[in-house]
């Protein structure tokens, strides 16, 4: 084996290893991913009166995102554990929802969450979102 192919498979395996010690990570809503959306998503989805009646205000986020459907696609959890695919939330944070814009907004149209972001918040959906 070449020394470049060699490179590439041990990069490779390094990938996939890391990815694995991600997913083993045990990540809670709480801890992990609140956080995320108090930072980026409180703003417009918080306070007295959040918009589409999601409040991820800091405490309150969790049961509004497990236990409810979508406004824009009613025949969708906002969170189906363990399925991200399945998940309205993931759809709007990664911006591949059909219906609606991306999340989170800004004045000026849409921004996607830092990929770090993205990952903890899709991990979590597959872990099972745990509170």
């Amino acid at each position: 084996m070449a020394r470049k192919d060699l490179l590439v498979v041990v990069t490779i395996g390094a990938a996939v290893a890391a990815l694995a010690v991600r997913a083993q990570t045990p990540l809670s809503y709480a801890k992990d991913v609140e956080p995320i959306f108090v930072k980026a998503c409180a703003n417009c989805h918080g306070g007295d009166n959040p918009k589409k009646g999601l409040d991820l205000s800091s405490g309150k986020g969790y049961a509004d995102l497990t236990q409810h459907k979508s406004q824009e696609s009613p025949l969708m959890a906002l969170v189906k554990a363990g399925d991200p695919a399945g998940s309205y939330l993931w759809l709007k944070v990664s911006h591949t929802a059909l219906e609606g814009r991306g999340m989170p907004r800004t004045l000026f149209g849409s921004k996607k969450l830092p990929p770090t972001e993205l990952d903890t918040v899709r991990d979590w959906i597959i872990q099972g979102a745990k509170p």
